[in-house]
């Protein structure tokens, strides 16, 4: 068995600045500790390493001690390499381990550092057909041209936290310049799909409540948007022209795909 020495008798005999480093002052290649009148124990036995009492004290110097130690051991003819839980016991007697809590994914109140990110992006369905606001809460869904392309809805997508998986990006999607986001409720006994007005300083956020999250799901060059508070309801457009956009389950009548062009 090998024992580190007492960092109290030891130590003193090694230069010291205010980060009390072990080496002398002309530089790490000469230490001097007596690394010889270290016990090597036998090969089947392995190295085992012990801090002294000091340890309760826990300071960086004791880390930087045990760390030279474990390197000049290394490279002793005949030492064999600590194994794995005689580190763990000695780093266990120098690190205290603390429990981390978490607020819950489902409190609205947790707060997250970073920006939640953001892509403008105008949305046409497999028809051709490009999504205006007809009113101030309502998309439709017609044929423009020429000048009346600028009529086209520029949506904020904003990457959010969900369910999601390689095929399936969790998105919100919000009117840019407006106070307006996509969702989904139950109305009567069928899921449906409203523009809600929300408070441009709590909104986009990364933990969206699920109403207002859809499954992003892209199948070659075109994108789905799936309800996350209704599965295999999406986004739909009509085959007439000039109808609302709507939550469809896919029925086959309905066109739930959708081209997706970004802007700047």
């Amino acid at each position: 068995m090998a024992a580190v020495p007492e960092l109290a008798s030891e130590m003193m005999a090694y230069h010291s600045d205010e980060n009390d480093l072990f080496f002398e002052v002309d530089g790490p290649k000469h230490m001097k500790c007596n690394w010889q009148d270290l016990y090597l124990g036998s090969v089947d036995e392995g190295i085992q390493l012990q801090i002294s009492q000091l340890h309760l004290n826990k300071s960086l110097q004791q880390v930087v001690s045990l760390v030279v130690a474990v390197e000049k051991l290394r490279i002793l003819p005949g030492a064999q390499a600590p194994r794995g839980e005689d580190l763990h016991t000695c780093l266990s007697l120098i690190f205290e381990e603390e429990p981390i809590f978490c607020d819950s994914w489902d409190d609205d109140g947790y707060e997250y550092d970073a920006a939640v990110p953001v892509l403008n992006c105008r949305l046409r369905d497999v028809q051709q057909k490009s999504l205006v606001l007809s009113d101030p809460c309502e998309l439709k869904a017609l044929h423009l041209n020429g000048p009346n392309l600028r009529q086209q809805v520029v949506f904020s997508m904003s990457f959010v936290l969900g369910e999601g998986n390689d095929s399936k990006t969790p998105v919100a999607l919000g009117i840019k310049g407006k106070n307006l986001y996509l969702t989904c409720v139950m109305k009567g006994d069928k899921p449906t799909l409203q523009l809600e007005s929300v408070d441009p300083k709590s909104y986009p956020k990364k933990r969206m409540e699920p109403r207002f999250v859809f499954n992003k799901i892209e199948v070659k060059d075109k994108v789905e948007f799936e309800s996350a508070q209704f599965p295999n309801w999406y986004i739909s457009t009509s085959q007439a022209e000039h109808l609302p956009v709507f939550l469809g389950n896919n029925s086959g009548q309905d066109i739930t795909d959708f081209t997706m062009e970004f802007v700047s």
